[in-house]
């Protein structure tokens, strides 16, 4: 299938059985996504705090965010993390 704009790259379809996302949340049912990704986005990021950078636990927490959430507010939210100016809180790095 091509995507129509003269570049031959084939676009993905929803009934690709490699196109995968994330279940519903029974906590953000009928509402907009935009509290649920910053939640999963904030969670990831505690989990891995606490339970070290790689843990397979935080993995959920990655897949709904990288899912739903814009890159653009990612990459921003990221940012703030680095800059020390994000609007959580979060725990202090775990040593290895």
């Amino acid at each position: 299938m091509s995507n129509g704009n003269g570049n031959d790259k084939p676009v993905r379809s929803l009934e690709d059985p490699n196109f995968k996302t994330c279940l519903q949340d029974a906590r953000f049912q009928n509402q907009n996504a935009t509290k649920w990704c910053f939640t999963m986005f904030v969670d990831f990021h505690k989990c891995e705090r606490l339970l070290g950078e790689g843990s397979d636990c935080c993995g959920q927490f990655k897949k709904v965010y990288r899912a739903i959430c814009p890159n653009e507010w990612v990459q921003k939210w990221e940012e703030q993390i680095e800059e020390g100016n994000f609007p959580v809180d979060l725990p202090e790095k775990r040593n290895k």
